[in-house]
């Protein structure tokens, strides 16, 4: 389950609220399949449940900071920590 998110932004595409600057700002095809992958990070209870999600396994990317992220589509990237409890500091990225 997801903890916290590092904007509103990312928080309102996770709920389904597409307000004016998102729809500016993400283009229709990425803001679908943001929230695919949202629900999906989710729905993992812990980091090896990620990994075992086929979508997912493969692209997951840890940074030298401890950050993952995972691609959304073309230069899009949904960026998270994995702490004890879950995914936190979640947010979309260009």
């Amino acid at each position: 389950m997801i903890h916290s998110f590092a904007n509103k932004e990312t928080e309102d595409v996770f709920h389904g609220i597409h307000t004016h600057g998102i729809r500016k700002n993400l283009p229709s095809n990425v803001l679908k399949m943001a929230e695919e992958r949202l629900d999906l990070l989710n729905g993992a209870d812990t980091y090896e449940s990620l990994c075992l999600i086929p979508s997912i396994k493969s692209d997951l990317v840890r940074d030298a900071h401890g950050k993952y992220s995972i691609p959304i589509q073309d230069n899009w990237r949904l960026c998270f920590r994995w702490n004890k409890d879950g995914p936190a500091d979640v947010e979309i990225k260009s």
